[in-house]
């Protein structure tokens, strides 16, 4: 990722949740954390990833509501020429992280129960 993007992506990220912790109202977005922010090398898109710890569905309707009020403000505060279309998109590194944790956590209980039935 060049400087620039890199600038970018943590400019967007930085203002995005600025504007959602004082500017948009919506309670189903309280708990609404971004994550990550991935900019395009031409700096025409950006997805965005989020995490909530509340319901997911209704923070994922919530943020597609209040997308084009976020590009708006976006608008208003980056100094860049074409402001970047936004996709948010659930991060479910965790989630995914909390799966693996998982199958480890089996598998040596698994091999723990193994070890105390054969005999040594």
């Amino acid at each position: 990722m060049k400087h620039t993007q890199a600038r970018l992506a943590h400019e967007i990220r930085e203002r995005i949740a600025t504007i959602l912790r004082e500017r948009v109202s919506d309670p189903r977005l309280e708990t609404f954390s971004v994550n990550e922010v991935r900019v395009a090398p031409d700096g025409s898109f950006a997805r965005i990833f989020w995490g909530t710890l509340g319901q997911t569905a209704s923070a994922a309707e919530a943020i597609e509501k209040a997308k084009p009020f976020i590009r708006r403000c976006l608008a208003a505060e980056l100094r860049v020429r074409r402001v970047p279309e936004l996709d948010f998109r659930l991060d479910e590194t965790l989630a995914r992280a909390q799966r693996v944790e998982d199958v480890l956590r089996e598998l040596e209980q698994a091999r723990a129960a193994k070890q105390k039935e054969e005999p040594s």
